[in-house]
């Protein structure tokens, strides 16, 4: 841990002969498996403190050509070491990548040797120094704020296509999703596959010296230019299969007003364990956040639109996705322009409930609304009946 500190805060400094690098013996590249923590920080025009959105662990093994990526999502409630107990992206704020390093390295029991920050702001300069990345894209995004308000970058169509540097950072970027930070993982740990098989494919050789020059101007590392190409060089080869990501499993919890993911501690050591031993990470361990289920869930439905039938259109979509639909009635009154998804404690099961109806606003109560079930739905004038 302390070499890491030591050399904390050095940004990469670039090579004046990189192609150097490239032609100097195999045996100068890293041998054994090591532990890297890797930060995505979002330092977005008027923010002035930057947020580390994005955290992952990663298991590099060049003998063997392989590399595991494990997602924390953002919001995991943890122990910060010398602060206090809340979400595991405020450690960046407090402390910078050394008190990450330490709160990711108690929190997951590994060994973290290597740190690599990356800003947001500079990524597509990566992207575009590869010719662009292909993405299958799961579904369609649009998101002005990820796309930094650029009209050709922040909308992105589903289907297989290759994004070029300012719609790839939208694509990692955006949580504009119904499960936002969950899918937002999802579409990171896709683009990290992609990204990785591209940069290290045969045809891309030359094109590496192009990409730690830009490198440079977003990301800090512990680990020098030359050292970034040894290692590309030695893990160039790898199969598709050899890169394998998972997500931390947990659920979401509500605890004194704030939102957090709660590690499922046992699935989780399995995956730590077997990470350790270079296996893979999915048998036996149930990955990802664990939503509720439609059945598990009970609505209130009430008309706050004054539009005839909205209430029953809502209600007969939520029966038919499996929800138990209490209460369908009117509202105090029909002054609601949008769509409200209300709930107490469980910001989970607004979630589902939005994901389901792909529509609403997920609120917490706060005293304001008086429901006895799980999630009041408020139906406002930008209902669409079907």
């Amino acid at each position: 841990m302390s070499s890491v500190m030591d050399r904390m805060n050095r940004a990469v400094e670039v090579d004046p002969a990189i192609q150097t690098a490239l032609e100097q013996p195999e045996d100068t590249a890293p041998r054994d498996p090591f532990y890297m923590v890797i930060m995505g920080v979002d330092t977005r025009e008027g923010d002035e403190v930057s947020r580390s959105d994005t955290l992952i662990v990663a298991r590099i093994d060049p003998k063997e050509k392989t590399t595991v990526l494990i997602s924390i999502p953002r919001d995991t409630r943890v122990d910060i070491p010398g602060e206090y107990t809340t979400k595991i992206n405020a450690a960046h704020s407090l402390g910078g990548p050394a008190l990450v390093i330490e709160t990711v390295s108690e929190f997951t029991g590994l060994p973290i040797s290597h740190y690599m920050e990356i800003d947001f702001n500079g990524f597509k300069e990566m992207v575009d120094a590869l010719g662009g990345v292909e993405i299958n894209v799961p579904q369609k995004i649009v998101d002005p704020k990820a796309g930094n308000y650029d009209p050709n970058a922040y909308t992105i169509h589903a289907g297989p296509q290759t994004l070029n540097g300012a719609q790839a950072l939208t694509f990692v970027r955006s949580r504009n999703f119904p499960l936002g930070d969950l899918t937002r993982i999802e579409n990171q740990q896709i683009f990290i596959k992609a990204l990785v098989k591209q940069s290290l494919a045969m045809g891309n050789t030359l094109k590496l010296p192009a990409l730690v020059n830009a490198l440079a101007d977003s990301v800090s590392t512990d680990m020098s230019a030359s050292e970034l190409l040894k290692l590309a060089t030695a893990m160039k080869g790898m199969e598709e299969d050899g890169l394998e990501t998972i997500s931390m499993p947990g659920t979401p919890e509500t605890i004194g007003g704030v939102s957090y993911i709660i590690v499922d501690d046992d699935a989780f050591a399995d995956i730590i364990d077997r990470v350790s031993q270079g296996l893979s990470p999915e048998p036996g361990a149930e990955v990802g956040v664990t939503m509720p289920s439609p059945s598990s869930i009970t609505v209130t439905v009430r008309n706050g639109a004054g539009i005839e039938g909205v209430a029953s259109d809502a209600a007969g979509r939520l029966s038919a996705a499996g929800f138990v639909v209490g209460e369908v009635g009117n509202a105090n009154q029909f002054v609601y322009d949008e769509t409200l998804i209300v709930y107490n404690d469980d910001e989970a099961a607004a979630q589902v409930v939005q994901g389901s109806l792909g529509a609403g606003r997920p609120v917490a109560s706060r005293g304001m609304y008086s429901f006895q079930s799980d999630i009041l739905l408020v139906v406002g004038k930008d209902w669409e009946i079907q």
